[in-house]
């Protein structure tokens, strides 16, 4: 990774995601104060172990969910997990609205093909998509057409 800043860019969140993300947590809160309001004191450490265990997932595995751009890398962060991917080895950007589980908080999302392989690729979410892919266009070389960023080479 390089010194130089990173622009980072927040994940797009649907309405229907983020409603659906919020019952585990009100679901573990409101059994515990359950718990605790009706006397219910041996069954209290269940209730707060609930609790523990929906922020470990929120805050290991989905929160901060974003995206950055340096010159060298394209950043994916989603909780605790950091994904480096070299700029010069993206190969094309193209829509998506594939459901498969990825560091997204919406179906709008963006594929970004950075090898070969079918394992070389991530679904991202950003945001801003306009000035996320003006900016990984600039640092990419890749050409943009609309919401896709292309090789030259595949255009020939």
């Amino acid at each position: 990774m390089s010194n130089e800043p990173v622009q980072w860019y927040s994940s797009k969140v649907d309405w229907w995601l983020a409603a659906l993300l919020c019952v585990p947590p009100v679901a573990s809160v409101a059994v515990t104060v359950g718990f605790a309001t009706h006397g219910n004191a041996g069954e209290l450490p269940w209730g707060i172990g609930s609790i523990a265990l929906v922020a470990t997932i929120y805050f290991g595995l989905v929160f901060p969910m974003r995206y950055g751009i340096d010159d060298t890398h394209l950043v994916v962060r989603s909780g605790m997990i950091w994904q480096h991917i070299r700029l010069a080895n993206i190969i094309e950007v193209h829509p998506t609205h594939n459901p498969l589980s990825s560091p997204a908080l919406s179906l709008d999302r963006l594929y970004v093909k950075y090898g070969e392989s079918w394992t070389k690729a991530v679904m991202i979410s950003p945001a801003n998509r306009d000035r996320f892919l003006d900016e990984l266009a600039s640092k990419t070389g890749l050409k943009r057409e609309g919401d896709r960023l292309v090789s030259l080479k595949q255009m020939v």
